[in-house]
């Protein structure tokens, strides 16, 4: 039996595949891989098989994570060429290594993550009043959003503590987009989404990005506690 954990980068022509359809994808590559998986017990059994964080609709990645236990033994070597070969455009296996089966897991070692997105600013809205905002927004104590709980009541959270830095940059040849760099704090499993934080920005000091399908957001890094 092995234990694998695996890096994978996630690209253009598969932006829009669901957390759901991903882990169904694997599955798949699993199979047509000749790898034996291992199962849980009891009445629904289920492939032992995780990732690091799920992938939201839209995003890419350079530095996605995984782990899937097998029955049989495996060198990570043979685990990347037996992959690779099957997974479609869009999705690339980079690194693998093979690790003891009591290693934590991929989600709780997690600690930053860093961003760039390609976002389009309200009307009039001019660059030096972005980067204005930006600043101000970074020096706020704390930033409050409303928030759903597990129990479904909405509730007020203090996000700052999650958003370590950002940075705008104006798009080559496109007045009306600016690049973002954003780097986010993960703090007892727990984190922001990017556009969460834009949504704040807006909230604070009136329209200034373009919260909608139009956002390019890619992930550049996760950055884990123990490295990879």
């Amino acid at each position: 039996m092995s234990k694998i954990q695996y890096q994978f980068k996630r690209t253009t022509p598969l932006r829009f595949l669901s957390h759901l359809d991903q882990q169904r994808l694997f599955q798949r590559a699993f199979r047509r891989a000749k790898l034996s998986l291992e199962y849980s017990q009891g009445f629904n059994p289920h492939p032992k098989m995780s990732f690091a964080l799920a992938m939201s609709v839209g995003l890419t990645s350079d530095c996605e994570y995984g782990e899937v236990n097998l029955l049989d033994e495996l060198n990570s070597d043979e685990f990347l060429v037996r992959m690779n070969a099957v997974l479609p455009d869009g999705l690339e296996i980079i690194r693998a290594k093979v690790c003891e089966a009591e290693t934590n897991s991929l989600s709780s070692s997690i600690e930053k993550s860093c961003y760039l997105l390609k976002v389009r600013l309200a009307p009039e809205i001019a660059f030096v009043t972005v980067a204005d905002n930006v600043e101000s927004f970074l020096k706020r104590p704390e930033i409050m959003i409303e928030k759903r709980n597990k129990k479904g009541k909405m509730v007020e959270k203090d996000i700052r503590q999650f958003i370590q830095s950002i940075s705008v940059s104006q798009s080559d040849g496109d007045s009306e987009q600016v690049e973002i760099g954003m780097t986010l704090n993960y703090i007892d499993q727990q984190c922001v989404k990017p556009e969460l934080v834009l949504d704040s920005v807006n909230r604070l000091y009136g329209e200034v990005f373009m919260i909608d399908p139009t956002i390019e957001c890619h992930r550049q890094e996760l950055l884990l506690k123990a490295g990879f």
